[in-house]
């Protein structure tokens, strides 16, 4: 069918003058202009057959007759999954017009775009877990991080978007600030652990764990675990108790 090329073994690409395959409209930007090619373009073409598959036949980069002049250009429109971050954060990197930009199929496979909402939730009680590690008074860079992405994580103070009801419990037993991600970390993170000694009504709100329970804060704060996943990408990722996630040996996938 001409979608694919054996590499010869150690090789990461194929020159310039060599034929690219795959299909018009799907192919990268390197691959229409006879430029040198790698593994990155297979992964370009996964950016467009993602794209296509969670918009139900939606092309990144336009019509039929338009997308070879679109992909070159770097002319992509990703509206139709505005409302997914995750989404929106894996496809675009997989569509980076810089191959060395995009991720590779590892990458890809341990993204959050892909994780089920236990993994999800448990990431969230382990972020908080390690930013309670931080001296508020101390100059730490992964607090300053976290606080810094607050106003795209929060979309503003987050008891707002939370039911009067859970507001009620949580001030029973501490402060809280309501700007701070930190703050709202701590509420996922301790709720969950102590579900089942919340009120039946709160229980109820909240959902079951972990799917009802996760579902409940992602939709009340969409952008919120890809902002935080982002802070300890940059700035945890090489410690142990985030290997689930940024590492093969993963029990979760």
């Amino acid at each position: 069918m001409g979608i694919s090329k054996r590499l010869n073994d150690g090789a990461s690409g194929i020159d310039k003058l060599t034929t690219g395959m795959g299909s018009s409209g799907w192919q990268a930007p390197e691959q229409i202009q006879g430029e040198r090619q790698t593994r990155a373009v297979d992964m370009f073409s996964v950016g467009c057959l993602l794209y296509f598959c969670v918009t139900g036949g939606q092309h990144p980069f336009g019509g039929r007759l338009e997308r070879d002049m679109n992909i070159v250009s770097g002319k992509m429109d990703l509206f139709a999954v505005d409302h997914y971050p995750e989404a929106i954060d894996i496809i675009s990197s997989l569509l980076a017009m810089d191959p060395k930009d995009r991720p590779t199929a590892m990458q890809v496979k341990l993204h959050p775009f892909f994780w089920p909402p236990q993994q999800r939730l448990q990431f969230l009680i382990t972020a908080s877990d390690r930013v309670e590690r931080e001296d508020r008074e101390a100059s730490s860079a992964v607090l300053t991080a976290l606080e810094a992405v607050a106003p795209t994580a929060l979309g503003g103070a987050w008891d707002e978007k939370l039911d009067p009801l859970l507001i009620n419990n949580l001030g029973r037993y501490r402060q809280y600030n309501y700007q701070a991600v930190r703050d709202l970390l701590r509420v996922i993170r301790n709720k969950a652990n102590h579900y089942r000694e919340l009120p039946a009504d709160v229980q109820q709100i909240l959902g079951s764990i972990p799917q009802g329970y996760e579902s409940y804060f992602r939709t009340r704060f969409p952008k919120l675990l890809m902002e935080v996943y982002k802070v300890i990408a940059d700035h945890c990722w090489e410690e142990e108790m985030f290997q689930p996630y940024f590492s093969e040996a993963d029990d979760y996938l």
